[in-house]
């Protein structure tokens, strides 16, 4: 994130409210400063009501400023507003979480036009939110002196309650790694790009671009010519030649503060272009429901500061958070950054009722721009039936997510087996593939933590992924970000207590980067996620691959065995790699090095392994056949688990073999 960055005004920030910039403008992540923060009157405050100062927390700021207090001026993180006579206000209490100071307001009340000035950190300072954001805002609120201080959601009544308004960008630290992104397939003597990313320890951007980088093959140099990345300390390597085929992993080099970076593998094939992997993250907020940042930043910073290939936001349906203009604003956005054979996106938003029955949190993505939200709030699709009716005519993919969250889990009673054709098994919540009793490391978390919870406070068994598998769901899997902090596609980590996990990557097998190809891939679901390393995974069986539904009718010689080939190429070395049959884990390989790829034949006869036909279990009928008489039938399938000696994984999407 560049220093000169032009500010813009927050969605939560009414027009007719004058913008400030702190002093100084910036704020370095994690780092300690004393900022002074300017707010206009929009209006006059009557001393019956009082200042409110909102610096964080809520639905509508997340990044927290630590250890604010407004009691002892000689203490780091004290908090105070003085008039423009350099009277203090005198402090009448705090929210609870510490992101919301009111202050008595003068008996002769505050006049429009008047400007008030808070002092964050006074004399012995305070350390700024630790993740970078830019258009960062403050507001000051004037509320009846009788309301308890406490963290307001920005809308309706309380957003008419903003009086003024500062803005500052909170700018990545110090260069301490760097990370470099690769495509992941390029075809012989055909030139690549690089993406060099220098990092803080935070894992933000730095706010220093790197130094002179070398770029070696096994120890050559290879010809790189340096490009910058608009508004980021990002740049771009281009021009390199891979000259043989093979997977290879390059080495990036900061000469200067002698740091480096290796890519993620990259497959140089001259083979069909169907066998090319594609990243992206198609789960985000923004400001526009409860995340951070603007719609531009969001997509903007996916393409040229994390080097994904498609996206798509989430923001929620609900018409107090995202209103009919706000879905306009979402649909122009999203077409506008759709670039075929650059940066492919997709509309999308997350239909999301929150009553805790069941019904979990489903994301709606269509195929064509300018399609309609169907609002699980709106009386007409209040239930996942509802939703499914709603979208039956529409070129459109349903996928639950955070199944197994307690907070409003998906217990997989109501499918539609047509448009619901995958599952987000992994985001910033964990993974609700099965139980950490099962062995799950990134056990799903619950909304509220306070650090101290049994590691399954956070699961709903009937959530989990396996069980909508065993019900006879044939969907693929995705893993996603569900990123709320303006830092979609990175590997940053949020600031709530307790658990965290950094958001996951879908990558998907296809032939081109645009929306027809991504799109294909994704409803037959070859496609896989991981935790967010970039590894390359290719799972077969018979030839078919991920994703695929087999039938014994067209294959019968799959009654007696059936033959799986698997292809890993990591970003670190290979800790185990296993082949789940039915949900039970049937055989494991590793440990190995960063590349591994072998074949393993299931002998035992599938009458003697089918699961019984189950509710979701009916195939699906071919395109344009009639589905009246198709009946629920045995049923077996198999994925695929990853895991890393650094303990990144990844999920490959299920086959299925139908008898």
């Amino acid at each position: 994130m560049a220093h000169d960055m032009d500010f813009q005004r927050p969605l939560r920030i009414p027009e007719h409210i004058q913008l400030g910039v702190a002093e100084p403008a910036t704020a370095r992540a994690g780092e300690k400063g004393a900022w002074v923060l300017t707010f206009t009157l929009a209006k006059p405050v009557p001393p019956r009501d009082r200042a409110w100062l909102y610096v964080h927390g809520g639905r509508h700021m997340k990044n927290r400023w630590p250890g604010l207090q407004a009691d002892d001026e000689s203490l780091p993180g004290h908090v105070s507003l003085e008039l423009p006579s350099g009277e203090r206000l005198r402090p009448a209490g705090a929210g609870a979480d510490g992101g919301v100071f009111a202050f008595e307001v003068p008996a002769g009340g505050l006049q429009e036009g008047e400007q008030l000035m808070a002092h964050l950190g006074g004399s012995a300072g305070t350390t700024a939110p630790r993740l970078s954001l830019a258009n960062r805002y403050f507001a000051l609120l004037a509320a009846p002196r009788e309301a308890e201080p406490r963290v307001p959601s920005l809308t309706g009544e309380l957003r008419e309650r903003i009086v003024g308004a500062c803005l500052m960008h909170i700018v990545g630290g110090a260069v301490t790694r760097l990370v470099a992104h690769a495509p992941s397939h390029v075809a012989p003597g055909a030139e690549l790009s690089l993406l060099v990313r220098p990092e803080d320890e935070n894992r933000n951007v730095a706010s220093q671009e790197p130094g002179p980088l070398v770029v070696t093959l096994d120890g050559r140099e290879l010809r790189a010519r340096r490009v910058a990345v608009a508004n980021s300390a990002c740049c771009m390597l281009e021009g390199i030649v891979v000259p043989d085929e093979g997977v290879c992993r390059l080495r990036v080099e900061d000469t200067a503060r002698g740091l480096s970076a290796v890519t993620n593998p990259i497959r140089c094939s001259a083979g069909p272009a169907s066998e090319r992997v594609w990243w992206g993250m198609i789960h985000g907020h923004t400001e526009i429901s409860d995340g951070l940042g603007s719609l531009d930043h969001y997509f903007g910073y996916m393409r040229d500061e994390c080097r994904l290939d498609f996206a798509a936001s989430g923001d929620h349906d609900h018409v107090y958070e995202t209103p009919d203009d706000m879905w306009t604003l979402t649909q122009e956005e999203a077409a506008r950054y759709n670039q075929p054979g650059r940066f492919t996106t997709f509309l999308g938003y997350e239909w999301a009722k929150w009553r805790q029955n069941g019904d979990g949190d489903r994301n709606v993505y269509y195929l064509h721009d300018h399609r309609p939200m169907y609002r699980s709030e709106d009386g007409i699709h209040p239930t996942p039936p509802d939703l499914f009716r709603a979208l039956r005519d529409e070129t459109a993919i349903i996928i639950p997510h955070h199944s197994a969250e307690v907070g409003n889990h998906c217990d997989w009673k109501d499918h539609d087996p047509e448009k619901e054709r995958l599952v987000e098994i992994y985001s910033v919540w964990g993974n609700s593939e099965r139980s950490v009793h099962q062995g799950n490391p990134f056990p799903v978390r619950p909304v509220a933590v306070s650090g101290d919870e049994p590691p399954d406070a956070g699961e709903v068994a009937a959530g989990f992924v396996q069980r909508a598998l065993e019900l006879g769901w044939r969907v693929g899997f995705t893993a996603g970000g569900d990123d709320h902090l303006a830092h979609p596609g990175d590997q940053v980590v949020g600031d709530k207590p307790g658990w965290q996990y950094p958001a996951g990557l879908l990558g998907v097998w296809a032939a081109a980067n645009t929306r027809e190809a991504i799109w294909e891939a994704l409803w037959n679901r070859r496609c896989y996620g991981t935790t967010g390393a970039r590894m390359v995974v290719d799972f077969r069986l018979n030839d078919h691959p991920m994703g695929a539904q087999v039938s014994l009718a067209d294959d019968p010689g799959l009654a007696a065995a059936r033959k799986l080939a698997i292809t890993v190429h990591g970003t670190d070395d290979i800790r185990c790699i296993e082949i789940v049959r039915n949900n039970r884990d049937l055989h494991r390989r590793g440990p190995a090095g960063a590349d591994l790829a072998f074949e393993w034949e299931d002998p035992e006869p599938l009458a003697q392994v089918n699961l019984p036909p189950a509710p979701f279990s009916t195939p699906r009928p071919a395109a344009g056949a009639a589905a009246s008489g198709l009946a629920a039938r045995p049923f077996t399938f198999y994925y695929l688990r990853v895991t890393q000696a650094d303990g990144e994984m990844a999920w490959a999407s299920p086959i299925w073999v139908i008898s």
